[in-house]
């Protein structure tokens, strides 16, 4: 008799453990990550789209995905001639989209870009 009661409270205490584990798992889970960032994209004519985009991405090229700015494909292969609809294909006609942040080109592909909460990147088509 005493030993069931014994093995009864080790069990209300292991499932109450395991709930606290989850609510805190739970919570870490939907805090982590969460980040908004400011994407501007200066077209061709130099009128420009500022997004504003809610993401748990990591990098800035899963970030632009994830929006809709970029096909599947070119976030796939990391190159980039299309964004927010718009080609610059430096194969067909010299453009290129740069890619920048504060102002100051960037060292890494958009794939290889970390973001954190509150950063502002520029993509800008850049003629020929």
């Amino acid at each position: 008799m005493k030993k069931t009661i014994i093995m009864r409270g080790m069990a209300i205490l292991a499932v109450i453990s395991m709930l606290f584990c989850l609510a805190a798992c739970g919570q870490n889970q939907t805090q982590q990550g969460e980040k908004t960032i400011m994407v501007t994209v200066v077209y061709e004519d130099k009128s420009d789209k500022a997004f504003e985009i809610s993401t748990d991405a990591e990098k800035l090229g899963e970030a632009l995905y994830q929006e809709g700015l970029v096909t599947e494909a070119e976030y796939k292969t990391g190159f980039y001639t299309t964004i927010d609809g718009v080609r610059a294909d430096y194969t067909l006609d010299g453009a290129w989209w740069c890619f920048t942040k504060g102002g100051e080109m960037t060292t890494a592909g958009a794939n290889d870009l970390s973001i954190a909460d509150g950063d502002s990147f520029e993509i800008t088509h850049t003629p020929a």
